[in-house]
C-alpha cells in the first residue's frame, strides 16, 4: 500500500512552536506575584501594621472628697466646742450653786446642872447642857440639818448621848441645838466606876475636860438642786474649874471655839 495520508484532527491546531511561558507576561496579569527582575532592587512592599505593647496609662489620680471631709471636721470641732462650753457652764453654775462653804458649828455656852460627887469619889450624879450655834454663810442655798448625834465625851468614853431631828437654817442665818446629858446615862454602857475614879482626881487638881462629838447629816437645798453631806465634828477640851477641891459644882471656863472635822 502507498503512504496514508495522514488527516488532521479536528480541535486546535497543533502550533509549530512550542509554548513558553513569558514572564513579563505573567507578572502582568498576576501583579500580586511580583518577582523582582535580576540586577534591579525588588520593590517596596506594602507597609503591614502590627500592634505595638505600649505600657498602659496609669490610672486618673482621684483626690478625696476634700469638702467632705472638711465639713466632717468642722461638725467636730463645733461638737466639741459645744461641749466644753456646756460642761463650763454646768460647772460654774454648780459652783455658784453647791460651792458653798459648809455650815460651822460652834460651842457657845456648855452649863453644869448638877455634879454630885460622893461616897469618897465613887459615886457621881450629874446633869449638863450645851448649846451649839450652826451657821450657814450661803447666801444661794439653804440648810437642812436632817440628824444630829452629839456624844458627851470623857477621857475617850461617850458618857451620854443625845439627838435632834430636822434643823432647817436659811440662807446666811444660823440656829442654835440644845442638848441636855446626864450621868449615869440610860443610853450607853460602860465602865463607871473607872470614870468616876478619873474625875475624883481631876476635881482634886481641880479641873476637868469633856468633848462633844457630833454626828451631822444635813441637804443644802437650792430651787434646782439638793446635795446631801455627813459631817463628823469634835468640839474639843471644853474645860470646867473648880472653885476649890470642896466643890461639886464645877464652872465652864466660858472659852466659845468652833467644832473642827475629824475623822
Amino acid at each position: 500500500m502507498g503512504k496514508e495520508e495522514e488527516k488532521p484532527v479536528l480541535g486546535y491546531q497543533k502550533s509549530e512552536y512550542s509554548y513558553q511561558t513569558n514572564p513579563q507576561l505573567h507578572q502582568m496579569h498576576h501583579p500580586a506575584y511580583i518577582e523582582p527582575s535580576p540586577g534591579y532592587p525588588s520593590m517596596q512592599q506594602p507597609y503591614q501594621y502590627y500592634e505595638y505593647n505600649y505600657p498602659a496609662r496609669p490610672l486618673p489620680y482621684v483626690s478625696p472628697d476634700v469638702d467632705r471631709g472638711l465639713s466632717f471636721s468642722r461638725v467636730m470641732l463645733c461638737l466639741m466646742v459645744f461641749l466644753f462650753l456646756f460642761v463650763m457652764i454646768i460647772s460654774m453654775f454648780t459652783m455658784m450653786v453647791f460651792m458653798t462653804i459648809k455650815p460651822t458649828f460652834y460651842l457657845e455656852s456648855f452649863d453644869v446642872r448638877s455634879f454630885d460627887l460622893s461616897g469618897n469619889g465613887t459615886t457621881l450624879k450629874a446633869n449638863w447642857e450645851t448649846k451649839v450655834s450652826v451657821k450657814n454663810t450661803n447666801t444661794r442655798s439653804s440648810v437642812v440639818v436632817n440628824h444630829v448625834e452629839t456624844s458627851l465625851v470623857y477621857r475617850y468614853v461617850a458618857l451620854d448621848v443625845s439627838y435632834v431631828d430636822h434643823i432647817e437654817i436659811q440662807k446666811n442665818s444660823n440656829v442654835q441645838i440644845l442638848d441636855a446629858f446626864s450621868f449615869p446615862s440610860s443610853k450607853l454602857t460602860f465602865n463607871r466606876d473607872s470614870v468616876v475614879k478619873e474625875m475624883d482626881k481631876d476635881r482634886q487638881r481641880g479641873q476637868i475636860m469633856f468633848d462633844l462629838k457630833l454626828e451631822v447629816q444635813l441637804m443644802v437645798k437650792s430651787n434646782v438642786f439638793h446635795k446631801s453631806e455627813k459631817m463628823r465634828l469634835f468640839c474639843e477640851r471644853i474645860t470646867l474649874d473648880f472653885k476649890n477641891t470642896t466643890s461639886n459644882i464645877p464652872t465652864w471656863n466660858g472659852n466659845k471655839r468652833e467644832c473642827v472635822s475629824g475623822l
